[in-house]
Order: C-alpha cells, then sequence, then structure tokens
C-alpha cells in the first residue's frame, strides 16, 4: 500500500505503519523543519520530498493509497492561545482537504489533540468531520490513551480515518480500544543513566522540594511559581519520582503512573527535560524514546539534545499508530470478504 506523509515530523507515522499489517511502502513525505529532515534522513536514509506543505501543486504529486497527517497542534492545544484556523498553521488542515480531493486517496488517516474535539466549542471539529464527509470520506474518529498501548505516557490524542466512500461505501473502522492495562513508567527507565546531569540549581530545586533546605537558604531568587510543587501526584514519592515543568510550575508525578502526557518546556533556546528525583539526574533520550514508544535503536545523533527531546515531545506514538492501521486493514479485509 502506497502511503504519503504530510507534517512527517521525525517518522512516528512511517514507523507505526512499517510495523503493522498494512504493507506500506512510503512515496512521499512532506515536513518544513529542517532539523526534523537530519534525524529523519539519519533512521531512513531519505529527505523530505517537499518542505513548505503550501507550495505543493497537489496535482503533480504521485498517486498513493494512503495519506497521513500530525497536522499542526498549536493552534488547537489549551497549551496555546487557541486560535484554530486563524493562526496560519491552524489552515495546514485545508491543505491537506485540498490534497485529498486532487488525489482522493482510499484511506485518510489524521491525528491531533483532544481539545480538537472542543476548540471553538467544538465547531472547529465539526469543520473537520463534515469537509472530510463532503470531500466523499466515511470518517471514523476515536480518542485513544496512549498508555494502554504499552507506552508509559498517559498521551490522549484524536485519530480521524476516513475511508473512500466510492471505494469502500459506508465502511468504518471498528477501533482496538486497549491492547495493554495502563502502562507505568518505572520499568522503561534506564538506572543510572546520567548523559543528562541536573544543574546546580536543580540540584537545589530538589532540596527544596524534599525539604533539605528552605526557600531563604537557596543562594538564588526562587520564581513565584517554584516556590513550592504546584502539584504532587497521588502515592506519590517526592524522593522517588519524576518533575515536570510546566510554564505554570512543577509537578511531581509517580513513577508507578505512566507519565502524563510529555512536554519539553522551551526556555531560552533550551529544554526543560523532566528530572528524577532519587538519581538527581534529567530523563535521558533512551528514556523519552521509550516514553514515546519509540525503539531503543532511534538515532538521534544528527541533531543536538535540546532538539532531540524537542522532536520527540511533539511527535506520534507509533504504537498506537500501528494498532489503527491493523484496525484499518482488518476493516478493508473483512469487507473483501463478505
Amino acid at each position: 500500500m502506497n502511503y504519503a506523509e504530510f507534517c512527517a515530523g521525525i517518522g512516528g507515522f512511517r514507523l507505526g505503519i512499517e510495523a503493522s499489517n498494512l504493507n506500506g511502502h512510503l512515496v512521499y513525505a512532506n515536513e518544513i523543519d529542517d532539523s526534523c529532515e537530519k534525524t529523519y534522513a539519519m533512521n531512513f536514509n531519505q529527505k523530505f520530498d517537499s518542505k513548505d506543505i503550501f507550495t505543493i501543486d497537489a496535482e503533480q504529486l504521485t498517486d498513493f493509497d494512503l495519506l497521513c497527517a500530525g497536522f499542526p497542534c498549536q493552534p488547537f492545544s489549551i497549551a496555546g492561545k487557541e486560535l484554530g484556523f486563524n493562526d496560519s498553521r491552524g489552515t495546514v488542515f485545508f491543505k491537506l482537504l485540498e490534497i485529498i480531493k486532487v488525489k482522493q486517496p482510499g484511506i485518510v488517516f489524521l491525528e491531533n489533540v483532544t481539545n480538537l474535539t472542543q476548540h471553538n466549542y467544538g465547531k472547529t471539529y465539526i469543520i473537520v468531520l463534515q469537509s472530510l464527509v463532503k470531500a466523499g470520506y466515511t470518517v471514523s474518529p476515536i480518542i485513544l490513551d496512549s498508555s494502554l498501548f504499552g507506552v508509559p505516557q498517559s498521551r490522549s490524542r484524536v485519530y480521524i480515518v476516513g475511508l473512500n466512500m466510492e471505494r469502500y461505501g459506508d465502511l468504518a473502522v471498528n477501533y482496538t480500544i486497549h491492547k495493554t492495562e495502563r502502562t507505568s513508567l518505572r520499568g522503561f527507565l534506564n538506572p543510572g543513566d546520567y548523559s543528562i546531569p541536573i544543574s546546580r540549581r536543580w540540584q537545589d530545586y530538589i532540596d527544596l522540594y524534599t525539604g533539605i533546605k528552605k526557600n531563604e537558604e537557596l543562594s538564588f531568587i526562587v520564581p513565584k511559581t517554584r516556590k513550592a510543587l504546584e502539584r504532587v501526584a497521588s502515592g506519590c514519592d517526592i524522593n522517588d519520582c519524576i518533575l515536570q515543568v510546566r510554564s505554570s510550575g512543577v509537578r511531581a508525578l509517580s513513577l508507578d503512573e505512566p507519565l502524563p502526557t510529555l512536554t519539553v518546556l522551551n526556555s531560552g533556546g533550551g529544554a526543560h527535560i523532566p528530572i528524577l528525583t532519587k538519581e538527581r539526574r534529567h530523563v535521558s533520550i533512551l528514556e523519552m524514546k521509550r516514553i514515546m514508544g519509540f525503539p531503543d535503536w532511534y538515532d538521534f545523533g544528527a541533531v543536538s539534545r535540546t532538539d532531540a527531546a524537542k522532536q520527540l515531545a511533539n511527535a506520534v506514538c507509533p504504537p498506537v499508530i500501528t494498532s489503527i492501521c491493523d484496525d484499518i486493514m482488518k476493516a478493508i479485509e473483512d469487507n473483501t470478504n463478505t
């Protein structure tokens, strides 16, 4: 099955598709980020066929059976300004729609944040679904949690699969809701991995949060949002937990639960990578790969550590993609056999 990957990032869709029963063959890949291209090329020995999606002439594209895209989520995320289609990134969907109308692939497979379903009182989501229906597709949307697919992260995302009505009629996809129980983080850590040590200041923060030091004993002025932990998860041992930095403050999370959605807060050109209090270190790139469901062999040697962390935090989880692709294949096969 020939497929085209738009907004490809670092190839999370590709990893998921190639591990599935779809027997996929990539014929086109699009992504605007140059840093992502370095990582993509290192792992797939292939560069992107295009950069700015808005410059693509759909008529000139090679034919493909499946279009997949994790189109930009920032315009619809509660972590952003929620400008939706008023953000230029939000209009990427309409460019994808143009390509879909021209190429009429048998399958459309899209991914985005769950807040897409609530954005602008649900009107944005309705526009997305109705646009696909008008383009000739039977639409099957679903929200899935990655922690139920063997990934140690509770990363809920909305997935939208459209099947071409001319080819498949009113065929819908029956999704696998979970393959595992909720997957906890602890078993995916690599103890003793000090490849990303913490700063002296973070040593002091850990002392503050664990009660070793008081605010006035620190050698710097503590920002208001970090004078105390913003939130401590139920059953969390502060001395053996993970600290996740958010713009609103620092949260303490249990290692015996899935990590909430992996975020890498950008600041001053760097990245605030989650911290393990017991070993007093940042989570390593290897551990972040596991948190996202990427294989250990996936190589980020072509980019900086900061870029690698950001790329992973913006990726899709391949095991969830694999499961959905298998569900699509089963629906098509069952339909063919009836």
